[in-house]
């Protein structure tokens, strides 16, 4: 479950981990990843993971691609960040009309698809959608060819306020317009920049509702029928990058501590470091450990064997949840035993800190939802459901 020696996913991303560390000061000086990574990642199929194989992709389990993000945010968890991002869009558009997977990758099966998922408000019209509108934090959009951008059609019902909204709809290129606005302090070299339509014409074989995902009725099914597509959706979406991301960018601060000390060739060992890092790599072990049992339990089950009831369901959700804060509090206290000289911007501890911090920002980790999801029910009294806040789905429909 979590030996990963075959893999040679792992492996590649492993052998890149050095290299990142090595271009991690030039990565800071620029606001999106640098070209020769991307091209480091596109040959070691990395966007390819969860991508339909009927479209050139190697539709590996959850548990392998959240290592490989984990792995590569060792080295720069702005790297990790852009392929959790992109690699779950690839996954995503394998639940689109055949049409739209084909616009995509038929010509070239390496076409990367960058997103976001919040709302602006669509227009219904003869053979489809007009869109217009602006969305923030698209991360990686400078290497993409298309985008998935949230929608709510104009007249007709919606969810409520949240993150998603009642449809997706799929753009090429050419009908959006990249403002290069990311100026941050935090996964920096994400290029989360934002993305403007105007007026673009969306034909129906692009577009996909929340409800075909859920209720296991998306088109794009009928001809993706691998395990990977039987898992619940959103358990793979929401651990796609923001808990992967922070494990990898948690265990590369420690290991930079290591090392940092190491160096210094002190002949006493600091108990409050020792600590320090004893509790980092323990959360990282153990909350991948966790992480990849619950994947195992789903894939199990996708398989044919026993079903995992919603609320363990919504248990797992709020593990996954949970780990970027968690990591954060635990980086944090590596940042201080650094000591003094661990501040300079020479050493990386300031970096990955500050990356640390902005990935627990993302609206999936709202681990005090995800808490009242999972546990509200059980203490609820009058036999009310508790909703989720702010319209964040909930994994009650599996596909069929």
């Amino acid at each position: 479950m979590g030996d990963f020696g075959t893999s040679t996913m792992v492996r590649r991303a492993r052998d890149l981990v050095p290299v990142l560390k090595e271009r991690a000061a030039r990565q800071a000086q620029h606001d999106r990843l640098l070209p020769e990574t991307i091209a480091d990642m596109q040959r070691a199929g990395f966007f390819r993971m969860l991508q339909p194989r009927a479209y050139g992709g190697y539709e590996l389990t959850p548990i392998e691609s959240f290592e490989v993000t984990s792995v590569l945010a060792e080295g720069d968890p702005s790297v990790g960040w852009v392929l959790g991002v992109i690699g779950i869009h690839h996954f995503h558009l394998g639940f689109f009309d055949e049409r739209a997977q084909s616009d995509v990758w038929s010509s070239d099966p390496t076409a990367l698809i960058s997103s976001p998922y919040a709302p602006q408000t669509a227009r219904r019209v003869d053979g489809g959608y007009r869109l217009s509108g602006r969305w923030s934090f698209s991360s990686g959009s400078d290497y993409c060819d298309w985008a998935l951008l949230g929608a709510n059609v104009e007249g007709e019902p919606t969810p409520g306020p949240g993150p998603v909204g009642s449809h997706v709809l799929l753009l090429p290129r050419e009908d959006y317009e990249i403002v290069h606005n990311w100026d941050v302090s935090g996964l920096r070299a994400t290029g989360s920049n934002d993305i403007v339509v105007e007026d673009a014409f969306v034909p129906d074989h692009r577009s996909l509702t929340w409800t075909e995902v859920h209720q296991g009725t998306a088109p794009g099914l009928a001809l993706n029928q691998g395990l990977l597509f039987k898992l619940p959706f959103f358990q793979v979406f929401s651990r796609a990058t923001q808990a992967p991301t922070a494990l990898g960018a948690l265990k590369g601060m420690a290991d930079a501590l290591v090392e940092f000390h190491r160096n210094k060739r002190r002949a006493r060992i600091d108990p409050a470091t020792a600590l320090a890092l004893a509790e980092a790599y323990s959360f990282v072990s153990e909350a991948k450990g966790r992480l990849y049992a619950n994947y195992a339990a789903m894939l199990s089950e996708a398989g044919g064997g026993a079903a995992v009831g919603d609320e363990r369901l919504e248990e797992f959700r709020f593990q996954s949840a949970h780990i970027p804060a968690r990591a954060a509090r635990y980086g944090t206290e590596l940042y201080r035993v650094a000591g003094g000289t661990g501040i300079y911007n020479a050493q990386p501890f300031g970096r990955y800190l500050t990356d640390l911090m902005a990935t627990q920002t993302h609206a999936i980790n709202n681990y005090q939802a995800r808490a009242m999801d999972w546990i509200g029910p059980l203490l609820d009294t009058t036999g009310t459901v508790v909703p989720t806040p702010l319209g964040v789905v909930r994994d009650q429909e599996r596909p069929a």
